[in-house]
């Protein structure tokens, strides 16, 4: 996926660009863990040892 960012000139506007591009890595990873081929409590695991890093 290519985007286009222009970053903002404001420290608030950085924030928020920070919190949206988090939350967009967050539901990428999210997905992706929820396609593994593998069982749930293998996915639980993972994303459990995810959130403790």
């Amino acid at each position: 996926m290519n985007m286009i960012v222009y970053h903002p000139k404001t420290e608030e506007g950085r924030k928020e660009l920070e919190k949206k591009s988090s939350l967009l890595h967050s539901q990428a990873v999210l997905q992706y863990i929820q396609q593994l081929p593998c069982p749930n409590d293998q996915k639980q695991a993972l994303m459990e040892e995810l959130h403790t890093t």
